[in-house]
Protein backbone atom coordinates (compact mmCIF):
# COMPACT_ATOMS: atom_id res chain seq x y z
CA UNK A 1 0.00 0.00 0.00
CA UNK A 2 2.96 2.23 0.77
CA UNK A 3 4.86 1.95 -2.59
CA UNK A 4 1.66 2.30 -4.35
CA UNK A 5 0.36 5.75 -2.64
CA UNK A 6 4.21 6.69 -3.19
CA UNK A 7 4.01 5.63 -6.61
CA UNK A 8 0.60 7.77 -6.90
CA UNK A 9 2.43 10.71 -5.36
CA UNK A 10 4.98 10.94 -7.75
CA UNK A 11 2.71 10.18 -10.63
CA UNK A 12 0.68 12.93 -9.82
CA UNK A 13 3.82 15.60 -8.99
CA UNK A 14 5.10 14.73 -12.75
CA UNK A 15 1.53 15.44 -13.99
CA UNK A 16 1.51 18.89 -11.71
CA UNK A 17 4.63 19.66 -13.58
CA UNK A 18 4.13 19.12 -16.87
CA UNK A 19 1.00 21.08 -16.37
CA UNK A 20 2.41 23.95 -14.35
CA UNK A 21 5.35 23.65 -17.26
CA UNK A 22 2.62 23.76 -20.26
CA UNK A 23 0.41 26.87 -18.28
CA UNK A 24 4.21 28.99 -18.12
CA UNK A 25 4.82 28.65 -21.86
CA UNK A 26 3.85 31.55 -23.82
CA UNK A 27 0.99 31.32 -25.96
CA UNK A 28 2.08 33.09 -29.35
CA UNK A 29 0.09 34.99 -32.10
CA UNK A 30 1.06 35.38 -35.57
CA UNK A 31 4.42 36.91 -35.91
CA UNK A 32 4.51 38.53 -39.11
CA UNK A 33 1.44 41.13 -39.82
CA UNK A 34 0.34 38.83 -43.24
CA UNK A 35 -2.59 36.94 -44.72
CA UNK A 36 -1.33 33.40 -44.25
CA UNK A 37 -1.24 31.38 -47.60
CA UNK A 38 -1.72 34.67 -49.78
CA UNK A 39 0.87 37.24 -48.68
CA UNK A 40 3.02 34.74 -46.01
CA UNK A 41 3.88 31.22 -46.16
CA UNK A 42 5.79 28.68 -44.24
CA UNK A 43 9.07 27.86 -45.98
CA UNK A 44 10.28 25.78 -43.42
CA UNK A 45 9.61 24.11 -39.97
CA UNK A 46 11.74 22.87 -37.55
CA UNK A 47 13.99 20.06 -37.92
CA UNK A 48 12.48 17.16 -35.03
CA UNK A 49 15.25 14.97 -36.12
CA UNK A 50 18.19 16.07 -33.68
CA UNK A 51 20.95 13.29 -35.53
CA UNK A 52 21.59 13.90 -38.95
CA UNK A 53 18.55 13.18 -40.53
CA UNK A 54 15.97 16.18 -41.33
CA UNK A 55 11.66 15.92 -40.67
CA UNK A 56 9.41 18.27 -39.49
CA UNK A 57 6.96 17.83 -36.87
CA UNK A 58 4.76 15.99 -39.05
CA UNK A 59 7.11 13.21 -39.91
CA UNK A 60 7.36 15.46 -43.37
CA UNK A 61 10.66 17.07 -45.65
CA UNK A 62 9.73 20.73 -44.95
CA UNK A 63 12.33 21.75 -43.16
CA UNK A 64 16.40 20.97 -43.45
CA UNK A 65 19.27 19.63 -41.22
CA UNK A 66 19.42 21.58 -38.09
CA UNK A 67 16.81 24.01 -38.90
CA UNK A 68 15.70 25.93 -35.63
CA UNK A 69 12.81 27.62 -36.34
CA UNK A 70 9.88 28.52 -38.47
CA UNK A 71 10.19 30.51 -41.55
CA UNK A 72 7.34 32.54 -42.79
CA UNK A 73 8.54 33.69 -46.29
CA UNK A 74 6.55 36.43 -48.22
CA UNK A 75 6.44 36.84 -52.08
CA UNK A 76 10.10 38.38 -52.89
CA UNK A 77 12.39 41.25 -51.63
CA UNK A 78 10.30 44.03 -53.54
CA UNK A 79 7.37 42.22 -51.81
CA UNK A 80 9.58 43.08 -48.28
CA UNK A 81 10.21 46.78 -49.49
CA UNK A 82 6.79 47.89 -49.14
CA UNK A 83 7.17 47.11 -45.56
CA UNK A 84 5.73 44.06 -43.57
CA UNK A 85 5.95 44.41 -40.05
CA UNK A 86 7.38 41.80 -37.71
CA UNK A 87 5.03 41.46 -34.34
CA UNK A 88 6.00 40.38 -30.97
CA UNK A 89 4.50 37.09 -30.75
CA UNK A 90 3.87 37.50 -26.87
CA UNK A 91 4.64 39.79 -24.49
CA UNK A 92 8.20 40.26 -22.66
CA UNK A 93 11.08 42.17 -22.80
CA UNK A 94 13.51 42.86 -25.30
CA UNK A 95 16.95 40.97 -24.30
CA UNK A 96 18.70 41.80 -27.16
CA UNK A 97 18.87 43.40 -30.95
CA UNK A 98 21.02 43.95 -33.78
CA UNK A 99 20.11 46.50 -36.82
CA UNK A 100 22.89 47.80 -39.40
CA UNK A 101 23.40 44.69 -41.57
CA UNK A 102 22.17 45.02 -45.34
CA UNK A 103 19.65 42.99 -47.43
CA UNK A 104 21.38 40.85 -50.18
CA UNK A 105 21.09 37.77 -50.79
CA UNK A 106 24.36 35.44 -49.74
CA UNK A 107 24.22 33.49 -52.92
CA UNK A 108 24.86 36.57 -54.95
CA UNK A 109 26.75 38.33 -52.39
CA UNK A 110 28.88 35.48 -50.23
CA UNK A 111 28.63 34.56 -47.00
CA UNK A 112 31.52 35.99 -45.67
CA UNK A 113 30.32 39.22 -44.50
CA UNK A 114 27.70 37.31 -42.47
CA UNK A 115 29.71 34.42 -40.40
CA UNK A 116 28.82 35.03 -36.64
CA UNK A 117 25.54 36.89 -37.80
CA UNK A 118 23.87 34.59 -39.55
CA UNK A 119 20.79 35.74 -37.95
CA UNK A 120 21.28 39.26 -39.19
CA UNK A 121 18.71 41.96 -38.17
CA UNK A 122 17.07 40.34 -35.08
CA UNK A 123 15.82 40.91 -31.71
CA UNK A 124 15.32 38.45 -29.09
CA UNK A 125 12.39 38.89 -26.47
CA UNK A 126 12.54 37.45 -22.91
CA UNK A 127 8.83 36.22 -22.14
CA UNK A 128 9.87 34.96 -18.38
CA UNK A 129 10.10 31.45 -16.84
CA UNK A 130 12.80 30.84 -19.33
CA UNK A 131 11.08 31.47 -22.41
CA UNK A 132 12.29 33.55 -25.21
CA UNK A 133 11.85 33.67 -28.78
CA UNK A 134 13.86 34.98 -31.42
CA UNK A 135 13.25 37.13 -34.72
CA UNK A 136 15.34 36.93 -37.22
CA UNK A 137 16.39 38.74 -41.03
CA UNK A 138 14.61 41.77 -40.56
CA UNK A 139 15.19 44.85 -43.02
CA UNK A 140 18.28 46.89 -42.29
CA UNK A 141 16.99 50.40 -40.14
CA UNK A 142 13.55 48.88 -39.66
CA UNK A 143 14.38 47.77 -36.35
CA UNK A 144 12.28 49.92 -33.98
CA UNK A 145 12.74 48.16 -30.04
CA UNK A 146 15.67 49.18 -27.75
CA UNK A 147 17.24 46.69 -25.02
CA UNK A 148 15.51 46.42 -21.98
CA UNK A 149 11.97 47.90 -23.38
CA UNK A 150 8.69 46.29 -22.77
CA UNK A 151 7.02 45.17 -25.25
CA UNK A 152 3.27 43.63 -26.21
CA UNK A 153 1.75 41.09 -27.78
CA UNK A 154 1.26 42.57 -31.54
CA UNK A 155 3.83 45.15 -31.19
CA UNK A 156 5.78 46.17 -34.26
CA UNK A 157 9.24 45.15 -33.69
CA UNK A 158 10.37 45.83 -36.96
CA UNK A 159 9.67 44.91 -40.87
CA UNK A 160 10.85 41.87 -42.84
CA UNK A 161 13.84 41.63 -44.63
CA UNK A 162 16.52 39.68 -46.03
CA UNK A 163 19.23 40.03 -43.68
CA UNK A 164 21.94 37.97 -42.75
CA UNK A 165 21.83 34.03 -43.97
CA UNK A 166 18.55 34.33 -45.82
CA UNK A 167 17.68 32.85 -49.40
CA UNK A 168 14.41 34.43 -49.07
CA UNK A 169 12.87 37.64 -48.05
CA UNK A 170 11.44 35.85 -44.62
CA UNK A 171 10.99 35.54 -40.81
CA UNK A 172 12.74 32.93 -38.95
CA UNK A 173 11.32 32.41 -35.73
CA UNK A 174 12.69 30.62 -33.16
CA UNK A 175 11.38 29.49 -30.05
CA UNK A 176 13.18 28.72 -26.71
CA UNK A 177 12.81 27.21 -23.40
CA UNK A 178 15.56 27.25 -21.02
CA UNK A 179 18.19 27.49 -24.12
CA UNK A 180 16.33 24.40 -25.80
CA UNK A 181 15.12 25.10 -29.39
CA UNK A 182 11.22 24.44 -28.97
CA UNK A 183 8.90 23.77 -31.76
CA UNK A 184 6.04 25.90 -31.68
CA UNK A 185 4.38 23.41 -33.30
CA UNK A 186 4.33 20.96 -30.94
CA UNK A 187 5.47 22.43 -27.54
CA UNK A 188 8.80 20.08 -27.77
CA UNK A 189 12.49 19.97 -28.40
CA UNK A 190 13.68 18.32 -30.98
CA UNK A 191 13.60 14.56 -30.33
CA UNK A 192 12.93 12.64 -33.34
CA UNK A 193 8.86 12.71 -32.09
CA UNK A 194 6.96 13.19 -34.97
CA UNK A 195 3.34 12.23 -35.78
CA UNK A 196 1.73 11.90 -39.11
CA UNK A 197 -1.69 12.87 -37.72
CA UNK A 198 -0.91 16.14 -35.98
CA UNK A 199 -4.71 17.18 -34.97
CA UNK A 200 -3.97 16.33 -31.59
CA UNK A 201 -0.47 17.78 -31.77
CA UNK A 202 -0.28 20.63 -28.95
CA UNK A 203 0.80 24.08 -29.98
CA UNK A 204 1.93 27.04 -28.69
CA UNK A 205 0.21 29.35 -31.20
CA UNK A 206 -2.56 30.50 -30.14
CA UNK A 207 -6.40 28.16 -31.48
CA UNK A 208 -6.94 31.43 -33.65
CA UNK A 209 -3.80 31.58 -35.18
CA UNK A 210 -2.98 27.77 -35.64
CA UNK A 211 -5.78 27.65 -37.71
CA UNK A 212 -4.68 29.92 -39.89
CA UNK A 213 -1.85 27.78 -40.47
CA UNK A 214 -2.50 24.28 -41.94
CA UNK A 215 0.33 21.85 -42.42
CA UNK A 216 1.21 21.94 -46.27
CA UNK A 217 3.80 19.04 -47.42
CA UNK A 218 3.67 20.98 -51.45
CA UNK A 219 2.37 23.76 -52.05
CA UNK A 220 1.52 26.21 -55.13
CA UNK A 221 3.30 30.07 -54.00
CA UNK A 222 2.22 32.09 -56.83
CA UNK A 223 0.93 31.68 -60.31
CA UNK A 224 0.39 33.95 -63.24
CA UNK A 225 1.06 34.80 -66.55
CA UNK A 226 4.27 36.48 -67.71
CA UNK A 227 5.66 38.30 -71.13
CA UNK A 228 8.90 36.21 -71.13
CA UNK A 229 10.49 32.98 -68.94
CA UNK A 230 12.07 34.39 -65.81
CA UNK A 231 14.19 32.12 -63.44
CA UNK A 232 13.20 31.79 -59.24
CA UNK A 233 16.12 33.69 -58.75
CA UNK A 234 14.68 36.66 -60.43
CA UNK A 235 11.35 35.85 -58.79
CA UNK A 236 12.84 36.05 -55.35
CA UNK A 237 13.76 39.77 -56.04
CA UNK A 238 10.50 41.14 -57.64
CA UNK A 239 7.73 38.33 -57.53
CA UNK A 240 6.19 41.01 -60.21
CA UNK A 241 9.44 40.29 -63.20
CA UNK A 242 7.95 39.31 -66.14
CA UNK A 243 5.03 41.78 -65.98
CA UNK A 244 2.58 42.49 -67.57
CA UNK A 245 1.04 40.81 -70.85
CA UNK A 246 0.05 43.29 -73.30
CA UNK A 247 -1.68 42.26 -77.24
CA UNK A 248 1.77 42.52 -78.37
CA UNK A 249 4.00 40.65 -76.31
CA UNK A 250 6.70 38.52 -77.71
CA UNK A 251 5.38 35.60 -75.57
CA UNK A 252 2.07 34.32 -72.73
CA UNK A 253 3.53 32.48 -70.53
CA UNK A 254 1.64 30.99 -67.59
CA UNK A 255 3.95 30.09 -64.59
CA UNK A 256 3.77 28.59 -60.97
CA UNK A 257 5.90 28.66 -58.23
CA UNK A 258 5.73 25.59 -55.76
CA UNK A 259 7.49 24.83 -52.54
CA UNK A 260 7.66 21.74 -51.07
CA UNK A 261 7.82 19.02 -53.52
CA UNK A 262 8.75 15.68 -52.89
CA UNK A 263 10.46 13.34 -55.00
CA UNK A 264 7.62 11.79 -57.82
CA UNK A 265 5.36 14.85 -57.62
CA UNK A 266 4.66 16.22 -60.96
CA UNK A 267 2.85 19.53 -62.24
CA UNK A 268 0.69 19.92 -64.40
CA UNK A 269 -0.09 23.39 -66.58
CA UNK A 270 -3.09 24.02 -68.41
CA UNK A 271 -3.26 27.45 -70.49
CA UNK A 272 -6.72 28.40 -72.19
CA UNK A 273 -6.88 31.07 -74.51
CA UNK A 274 -10.24 32.80 -76.30
CA UNK A 275 -10.46 30.37 -78.41
CA UNK A 276 -9.16 27.15 -76.70
CA UNK A 277 -6.83 24.89 -75.43
CA UNK A 278 -3.53 26.74 -76.07
CA UNK A 279 -1.19 24.30 -74.17
CA UNK A 280 -1.45 21.63 -71.48
CA UNK A 281 2.24 20.44 -70.20
CA UNK A 282 2.87 17.96 -67.38
CA UNK A 283 6.20 17.57 -66.02
CA UNK A 284 8.48 14.13 -65.99
CA UNK A 285 8.61 13.02 -62.18
CA UNK A 286 11.04 15.67 -59.92
CA UNK A 287 13.47 13.52 -59.16
CA UNK A 288 14.13 14.48 -55.43
CA UNK A 289 12.94 16.84 -52.65
CA UNK A 290 13.12 20.28 -53.57
CA UNK A 291 11.93 22.79 -51.42
CA UNK A 292 11.34 25.42 -54.43
CA UNK A 293 10.40 24.79 -57.97
CA UNK A 294 9.40 26.82 -61.22
CA UNK A 295 7.48 25.49 -63.72
CA UNK A 296 6.48 27.56 -66.87
CA UNK A 297 4.12 26.55 -69.89
CA UNK A 298 3.17 29.02 -73.09
CA UNK A 299 3.98 30.10 -76.17
CA UNK A 300 5.84 32.90 -78.43
CA UNK A 301 3.48 35.21 -80.29
CA UNK A 302 3.39 34.31 -84.35
CA UNK A 303 0.45 36.62 -85.28
CA UNK A 304 0.08 40.41 -85.82
CA UNK A 305 -0.89 40.96 -81.66
CA UNK A 306 -2.43 38.33 -79.11
CA UNK A 307 -6.54 37.99 -79.77
CA UNK A 308 -8.26 40.03 -77.11
CA UNK A 309 -9.94 38.36 -74.54
CA UNK A 310 -9.37 36.44 -71.58
CA UNK A 311 -6.46 34.04 -71.28
CA UNK A 312 -6.45 30.80 -68.31
CA UNK A 313 -4.55 29.35 -66.39
CA UNK A 314 -4.49 25.97 -64.04
CA UNK A 315 -1.45 25.26 -61.82
CA UNK A 316 -1.95 21.27 -60.70
CA UNK A 317 0.79 19.89 -58.22
CA UNK A 318 0.53 15.83 -58.73
CA UNK A 319 1.48 13.52 -55.85
CA UNK A 320 0.75 9.56 -56.22
CA UNK A 321 -1.89 10.39 -59.23
CA UNK A 322 -3.42 12.81 -57.07
CA UNK A 323 -3.93 16.56 -57.43
CA UNK A 324 -2.81 17.56 -53.90
CA UNK A 325 -2.87 21.44 -54.99
CA UNK A 326 -4.74 23.53 -57.96
CA UNK A 327 -4.02 27.20 -58.19
CA UNK A 328 -5.84 29.42 -60.98
CA UNK A 329 -5.04 32.73 -62.63
CA UNK A 330 -6.10 34.89 -65.60
CA UNK A 331 -5.37 38.06 -67.75
CA UNK A 332 -7.54 40.16 -69.96
CA UNK A 333 -6.05 40.90 -73.12
CA UNK A 334 -7.77 44.04 -74.21
CA UNK A 335 -8.68 44.89 -78.31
Amino acid sequence: MRRAAATAFVTTALQLAATTAAAEAPRLGLPLDCVPGRTCFIQHYVDTDPGTSAQDFRCGHTTYDGHTGVDFRVLSAAAAKVGIAVLAASAGVVKGRRDGMTDEFPREKGRDGIKGRECGNGVVIDHGDGWETQYCHLRQGSVRVTTGQKVERGMSLGEVGYSGLADSAHLHLTVRHNGQIIDPFTGRTPDKTCARDGSTLPALFDDAVASLLPYRAGDILQTGFINRTVGWAELEHDHESGSPVTKTSDALIFFARLMHLKGGDRIRLIVTSPSGIMADVTSEPVDRNKAIYLSHAGKRRTTTTWAAGVYKGEARLIRDGVDIRVALSSVTIAE
